[in-house]
C-alpha cells in the first residue's frame, strides 16, 4: 500500500513509498537516515522497530506503540509522546529535551544516558523519577532522604501516598531535583500539599 508520512505542521510529505505498514516504512526511512522531523505518527505501530539515531525531532507520536523499539541516540527533542507506549524501549543517549511525556508508558524503558533535561509533563512518571535518582551522587541526599526515596522507588508514584508516608520532608528531595533542572515533582507536590 502507498504510505505517506507528512510533517505535523504542514502537508509536506517527508517520506513515502509502497510498504506493508507504517512500521516498515519508518524502519526503511531510519535505515536511509531520512529526516522524520515533525512527522505525524499518531497511533503508529512501531513495536520493536529499529529507529536507532532516527531524527524524530518534534514528531507527533501520541498513542504510538514504541514498545521495545530501539531508539538509541534518536532525536526526540520536542516530540509529542503523550500516551505513547515506550514499554521496554531502548532510549540510551536519546534526546528527549522538551518532549511531552504526559501519560507515556516508560515501564522498563532503558533511559541511561538519555537527555531528559527540559522534558515536559513527567511528574506522573515513576520511571523517570527512578532514573533521575539513579543518576545522583549518594552525597546529594541525607540518609533519611535516601530512606524516603527507597519507599517511593519501590512503588509507583502515588502523590497522596507520598504525602501521607513522607510528609513535608519529602519536599527537600524534590527541591534538590528542581535545582538540577527537574522541577515538576516539586510543583506537583506543592499541589498535593495544598489539597
Amino acid at each position: 500500500m502507498k504510505i505517506e508520512i507528512k510533517n505535523r505542521f504542514s502537508d509536506k510529505i517527508i517520506f513515502y513509498g509502497d510498504y506493508e505498514s507504517i512500521r516498515e516504512c519508518l524502519i526503511k526511512a531510519a535505515k536511509q537516515s531520512a529526516n522524520l522531523r515533525g512527522a505525524y505518527l499518531q497511533d503508529a505501530n512501531l513495536q520493536s522497530a529499529n529507529l536507532q539515531s532516527a531524527n524524530l525531532r518534534g514528531a507527533y507520536l501520541q498513542d504510538a506503540n514504541l514498545r521495545g523499539a530501539n531508539l538509541w541516540g534518536a532525536n526526540l527533542r520536542g516530540a509529542y509522546l503523550r500516551d505513547a507506549n515506550l514499554w521496554g524501549a531502548y532510549l540510551q543517549s536519546a534526546d528527549l529535551q522538551d518532549a511531552n511525556l504526559r501519560g507515556a508508558n516508560l515501564q522498563d524503558a532503558y533511559l541511561r544516558g538519555a537527555n531528559l533535561r527540559g522534558a515536559k509533563n513527567y511528574s506522573e512518571s515513576h520511571y523517570i523519577f527512578n532514573e533521575l535518582i539513579r543518576r545522583q551522587s549518594i552525597k546529594l541526599f541525607t540518609k533519611k532522604e535516601w530512606a524516603m526515596i527507597g519507599k517511593i522507588m519501590n512503588k509507583t508514584l502515588c502523590w497522596p501516598s507520598i504525602k501521607k508516608e513522607c510528609g513535608k520532608p519529602m519536599m527537600k528531595i524534590f527541591k534538590k531535583l528542581s535545582k538540577l533542572g527537574f522541577d515538576e515533582y516539586e510543583k506537583k507536590y506543592k499541589e498535593v500539599e495544598d489539597e
